[in-house]
C-alpha cells in the first residue's frame, strides 16, 4: 500500500513538472508591450519602468512597442489583431477601455469586452481641479463665486475634447450646482498654459500632470476627485472633504491581451505583475512619477471596467458630446 502511494505521488509531481515545463516551453521568447502613446508620456513611463523586472520574472525579453496616435486607439486596434499567444500585452489606460469605448462606440474598430482579456490593473491616480495660484480662487467655494460673478468667463480646460478630464469637468458642475463651459487643449502642457495665462479660470487634468508646477507655487489645486486624500499627496484636500459629493473619478493603467490568449498565460501575467508591482524598487520609481501601484487581479480588472462603463455612459450621454 506505502509503494503503492509513494508511486501515485510520484506520479502526480512528475505530472505537475511536465506541465509547468510545458507552459514555460509555449511561453514566448519576445513579450511586446504595446503603448498607444509616444516615448516619453507617462504610458510609456510606466511600461519601460516595468519592463525590466518583467522579463526577469518571466524568463523572457520584455520589449516597450510604440503604436502612438488616435488617443490610444492605433495601439488597442492593433493588439486585437496581434498574435493571441502571450507575446503581445497591452498597457493602456483608462481613458481608452472606459471613455473611448464610450465615446467612440461603433466608431472603433475592437470592442474592449469582447476583443480583449484583462490581466491586471498595474497603477492608479486622481484627477485635480487647479487655478492659476495668483487668481485669488482658494476653495471650490471661491471659485462658484467667481464663476457667478463672471458668467461670460465661466469655463475650464481640459488636456482634450472627449477625455477623461472632459467628463471629470462636467460630473464636477453636476455635483457642485454650478454652469461652465469647457474649452479643450492639445495636451496637458498647452492646458497649463493657457490656465496661467488667465485664457480659462479652471483646469481639470491628472493631478501627475499639474502636481509639479503647484510645487512651484504656480498652480493651485483646489481639490482631488476622491473621497480620500491621495497617499502620496497627503496635503492636497479632496473635493468630498469641501462638500462637493460624488466626486471618484480614478485614472488607471492595466495590462490586456488578445481574447484568445490562453487562461493559463493570462494568469501567468497576472502573478508576474503582482509579484513585480510589490518590489520595493518599482513601487519608490512610480512614487517618483506621483503613481501609485494599484494591482488588481484580472477578475476584479473586469468587474471594475464593467463598472466604469456603467457609471460614465449617462455622463456621456448627457453631455451630448460626438467626436469629430
Amino acid at each position: 500500500m506505502l509503494k503503492l502511494l509513494r508511486a501515485s505521488l510520484c506520479c502526480a509531481f512528475g505530472f505537475a513538472i511536465g506541465q509547468s515545463a510545458a507552459i514555460a516551453a509555449d511561453a514566448p521568447s519576445t513579450i511586446n508591450l504595446v503603448v498607444g502613446y509616444p516615448p516619453g508620456g507617462s504610458v510609456d513611463t510606466v511600461a519601460r519602468l516595468l519592463a525590466q523586472p518583467l522579463s526577469k520574472e518571466l524568463g523572457a525579453t520584455v520589449v516597450v512597442d510604440n503604436r502612438a496616435g488616435a488617443g490610444g486607439r492605433i495601439a488597442a486596434g492593433y493588439t486585437k489583431a496581434a498574435k493571441a499567444d502571450g507575446s503581445y500585452l497591452m498597457i493602456v489606460p483608462n481613458s481608452v477601455t472606459t471613455i473611448a469605448t464610450l465615446v467612440y462606440a461603433d466608431k472603433l474598430n475592437f470592442d474592449i469586452r469582447r476583443d480583449f482579456a484583462p490581466v491586471a490593473r498595474l497603477v492608479s491616480y486622481p484627477f485635480a481641479l487647479s487655478v492659476a495660484a495668483n487668481s485669488g480662487i482658494a476653495s471650490p467655494a471661491d471659485l462658484a463665486d467667481w464663476l457667478k460673478a463672471h458668467p461670460a468667463q465661466a469655463n475650464y480646460g481640459s488636456s482634450g475634447a472627449g477625455g477623461l478630464a472632459h467628463f471629470s469637468g462636467l460630473l464636477y458642475a453636476a455635483n457642485a450646482g454650478i454652469s461652465w463651459t469647457h474649452v479643450p487643449f492639445a495636451g496637458g502642457a498647452p492646458l497649463i498654459t493657457n490656465l496661467l495665462g488667465g485664457h480659462v479660470v479652471a483646469g481639470v487634468d491628472t493631478l501627475v500632470d499639474h502636481y509639479e508646477q503647484s510645487r512651484t507655487g504656480k498652480l493651485r489645486i483646489l481639490g482631488i476627485f476622491s473621497p480620500e486624500r491621495y497617499t502620496l499627496t497627503p496635503d492636497i484636500p479632496t473635493l468630498e472633504e469641501q462638500g462637493i459629493k460624488g466626486m471618484d473619478v480614478k485614472g488607471w493603467f492595466g495590462a490586456f491581451v488578445p481574447a484568445r490568449t490562453p487562461p493559463e498565460v493570462v494568469a501567468r501575467y497576472d502573478a508576474a505583475f503582482r509579484k513585480v508591482l510589490s518590489s520595493p524598487e518599482v513601487v519608490k520609481r512610480l512614487n517618483e512619477l506621483v503613481l501609485q501601484p494599484a494591482y488588481m487581479p484580472h477578475e476584479a480588472l473586469r468587474d471594475s471596467l464593467n463598472a466604469e462603463l456603467a457609471m460614465w455612459g449617462p455622463v456621456i450621454k448627457e453631455s451630448g458630446f460626438t467626436p469629430e
